[in-house]
């Protein structure tokens, strides 16, 4: 008689507990596998998801690099601007520049003119100028949408072809508006100091901040509207305070050193040695603010030119 082998009940158990562990580890295995294999059709297939979600935005033409390429397109188109002429005349295609930056880099050789520019949240939704850009001071190698404006009447007339005169009123338009006249303006500030334009960048005087300049539409401006039309005019004035009185009335000259004053707030068109980052590069602030020396004159912050389409190496 063979003898068989006898298990105590503690072997017997140790032994049916090993095989309960080793069939809940084969399932753990199954179910971790079963996981995996689910989550990687998800990744597949959100993967998928973004090529395709890529390939329509790309066939609408909505991609950020696409946007952005369009609004530079947009932006640098360029703009013929006004023969070259004695005065400055009303309907006329002119670049605002300030004589002087105090910049002390050398090499930067492009004159700076007043710019439209627009930041990376509006970006988004429009790639064209509009209400919600804003003004800097940027180098103009050449005339183009973004640097240039129009000069027209202030009060409401067509003077197409007339000369500008020392203390008449005009505003300043995009060239290229796309429903409606985008208006060069600036605001005084209201009962809490605070402006109703809005900007990324400010600058300060003494600690106060400075007027700051917007876009506006035209159907926006006037009795019952938004903002009073008077916001958007503005006038020149000789740059030497003795000869004001007797220059009122006379011709404004075209490409010479001039003073441009915002008509509600008698405060002056201002360039500001305020080094800022944008979409374009490195530009600088631009405010509506009085600069003057110890003789009440004008410093150069607020001396400009108007010029036409007069030659860069007669600038």
């Amino acid at each position: 008689m063979i003898p068989t082998a006898r298990y105590r009940p503690v072997v017997r158990i140790g032994n049916w507990f090993e095989d309960i562990c080793l069939e809940q580890v084969s399932s753990d295995n199954r179910t971790c596998n079963t996981k995996k294999k689910q989550s990687t059709l998800k990744l597949v297939s959100r993967q998928q998801e973004k090529v395709q979600t890529f390939k329509n935005l790309r066939d609408r033409g909505e991609l950020l690099v696409e946007k952005t390429r369009r609004l530079f397109d947009n932006f640098h188109k360029a703009i013929e601007l006004e023969a070259p002429k004695e005065n400055v005349h009303f309907g006329a295609i002119v670049q605002l520049m300030p004589m002087k930056m105090n910049i002390c880099d050398e090499r930067v050789k492009a004159q700076p003119a007043l710019s439209v520019i627009i930041n990376e949240r509006v970006v988004r939704h429009s790639q064209n100028i509009n209400e919600e850009c804003e003004i800097t001071i940027a180098p103009s190698v050449t005339p183009c949408v973004r640097n240039s404006f129009r000069i027209v009447s202030g009060d409401e007339k067509d003077r197409t072809n007339e000369v500008i005169k020392y203390g008449q009123q005009f505003r300043l338009e995009c060239v290229e508006s796309q429903d409606d006249v985008l208006l060069l303006y600036s605001a005084a500030k209201s009962a809490d100091l605070k402006s109703m334009i809005h900007t990324t960048f400010d600058s300060r005087k003494c600690g106060e901040i400075n007027l700051p300049l917007g876009l506006c539409k035209k159907s926006n401006c006037g009795p019952g509207k938004e903002i009073p039309s008077a916001y958007t005019k503005w006038f020149c004035t000789h740059i030497d305070p003795k000869k004001r009185f007797e220059s009122y009335g006379t011709p404004a000259p075209s490409n010479a050193a001039l003073v441009i004053t915002h008509v509600p707030t008698n405060k002056n068109l201002a360039a500001e040695n305020v080094v800022v980052q944008t979409l374009f590069g490195p530009e600088f602030l631009v405010s509506v603010q009085n600069y003057k020396d110890m003789y009440n004159r004008e410093r150069w912050q607020n001396i400009w030119m108007i010029c036409n389409g007069q030659s860069e190496g007669k600038r």
